[in-house]
């Protein structure tokens, strides 16, 4: 007992503090009862661990008051995916046939926690549905269905597990991401249906597929980036598992 607490006080105590982005799911117990719960995906929280960051998942906000005082606690931001999509009218469009599901509470919820962090200049990084998100909030607008949208597009939603890769996009010489991955192309994998059409104000894409969509999103200032794909079940591979490092030693600096 006593050598399995002292493992335990060795691990990163004073590492910089991540906030992931949790969704909600509705589930009967085993009495019979249901109820919502909060929950994460593992993939994300062990990859913040993975690059030496440690974890806290972030249940909803409803108002700013509170996205501050839960930013006030964190040293950088991590915006996950999920099953739904960004409702349409957050970026002024009609909602099209093949558009999927929406989430309004936890969609307000993260545009409330990246605002705080922006004003904060946390480190912020999207992944997925977060990258969409990141893009949406500076203004830009969204593929609402690949297939149908693009023609000529790949298959942007891979029947293989996540852990392989489907892909190449090719990085932008000079980009924030290719300072990170010290690469021009990388293999990524795909679930996604939707994707960045318009860029936001004062972003660029970094990364993008051979059909020419956008694959990542960058700031011009500090660390504010957003991936299409789940490099966290790539993490394997040193240039995803790069990306996290990153983050979480942006935040680590930032935190110091």
């Amino acid at each position: 007992m006593r050598s399995a607490l002292r493992s335990i006080r060795k691990g990163p105590a004073g590492g910089a503090v991540i906030g992931i982005t949790a969704d909600v799911e509705s589930r009967v117990n085993s009495r019979g009862a249901r109820e919502e719960r909060y929950f994460l995906k593992k993939g994300l929280a062990d990859a913040v661990g993975l690059a030496g960051g440690l974890s806290s998942i972030l249940p909803f906000v409803r108002v700013p008051g509170e996205a501050g005082a839960v930013v006030g606690g964190l040293d950088g931001l991590l915006i996950s995916g999920g099953d739904f999509d960004v409702d349409p009218l957050f970026y002024g469009e009609k909602r099209s046939e093949k558009c999927g599901p929406s989430n309004w509470a936890r969609t307000q919820s993260e545009f409330l926690l990246l605002a705080a962090a922006v004003r904060a200049n946390l480190p912020v990084l999207g992944v997925c549905g977060g990258a969409q998100l990141i893009n949406v909030f500076y203004g830009g607008t969204l593929h609402q269905d690949i297939p149908s949208e693009v023609s000529g597009a790949l298959a942007h939603s891979q029947k293989e597990p996540h852990d392989k890769t489907s892909h190449e996009a090719a990085v932008t010489r000079g980009s924030f991401l290719w300072k990170i991955i010290g690469a021009a192309r990388l293999r990524v994998n795909s679930t996604h249906h939707q994707c960045v059409k318009e860029l936001g104000t004062g972003l660029r894409a970094s990364a993008a597929s051979k059909d020419g969509l956008v694959e990542a999103v960058e700031g011009r200032g500090g660390f504010m980036l957003g991936v299409q794909w789940h490099p966290e079940f790539l993490v394997k591979n040193e240039r995803h598992l790069a990306i996290f490092k990153a983050f979480v030693g942006a935040a680590q600096k930032r935190k110091m």
